[in-house]
């Protein structure tokens, strides 16, 4: 006689019926991890994290992709292993792993928290190429003083006045350090290039997106040339007046 209840049975075939969509996502998520060296880490693993989503790894990819070799080639030797939590927060990125919050259905969270931790990742698994070679160049104008880094108009301190180079992330200066400095220019430069606006606070909306290249070209052409190497053909890629193109490629290589 059989013992399994009507509700068992229902249950069953209920589950069976639903595991079969999976299978994309597995793909997708195996796919991310040979091509690009990011390990999409589930509950399997790691028991904080929720369940990927098929377009939540689609975004990854993608977004990976466009960013080009350049930026996930360290991955492929030092994997990357990315998790969503089951709570809501930011991210962060350490010791390989990067944790995002749970972003719920809005995936332009996970979009932009992966941008800003992934260029962590990226910097540091190439030996931190800003802060060792770049970040004391002009158009940067980080130094290190007594141990900390200072830049003129830093978050948290008084500005100095001048006509510095700054991103805006807030008010128009520059992050707390060059790390974070670092990573906000990664994601303005994609989000401008893309004509992202939303995320590009706080410009002014009468402005086109790639209007914030005026506020730093330091930090633009060194993103396009050097962080991310794009190639002229790249969708992404876009140039300045000569002049600037000439002044900032002496600072950044050639002096």
């Amino acid at each position: 006689m059989d013992s399994e209840s009507i509700w068992q049975k229902i249950a069953r075939l209920w589950r069976g019926a639903s595991a079969a969509p999976s299978q994309p996502v597995s793909e997708r998520a195996a796919r991310l991890a040979s091509v690009y060296g990011v390990h999409a880490v589930g509950p399997e693993t790691q028991a904080a994290a929720r369940p990927w989503r098929e377009g939540e790894l689609a975004l990854l990819e993608d977004t990976l992709r466009q960013l080009g070799p350049r930026f996930y080639e360290p991955f492929r030797s030092h994997p990357l292993r990315v998790w969503l939590d089951t709570a809501h927060g930011e991210g962060g990125f350490g010791h390989g792993w990067l944790r995002i919050g749970d972003p719920g259905r809005d995936t332009s969270v996970l979009y932009r928290i992966f941008l800003h931790e992934a260029t962590h990742a990226s910097n540091e698994y190439r030996g931190w190429p800003y802060e060792k070679l770049f970040c004391t160049r002009p158009g940067f104008d980080w130094r290190l003083v007594d141990g900390e880094w200072r830049h003129p108009r830093q978050q948290g301190r008084l500005p100095r006045p001048g006509a510095w180079e700054t991103l805006p992330v807030d008010s128009r200066d520059v992050s707390t350090n060059p790390a974070e400095d670092l990573a906000e220019m990664v994601r303005y430069f994609v989000h401008s290039v893309r004509d992202e606006r939303a995320w590009l606070w706080p410009l002014d909306q009468s402005q086109p997106a790639t209007y914030l290249w005026d506020t730093s070209p330091t930090r633009f052409i060194f993103v396009r040339d050097y962080f991310l190497g794009l190639e002229p053909d790249h969708p992404w890629y876009r140039r300045l007046d000569e002049h600037v193109e000439k002044r900032v490629r002496r600072a950044l290589f050639e002096d």
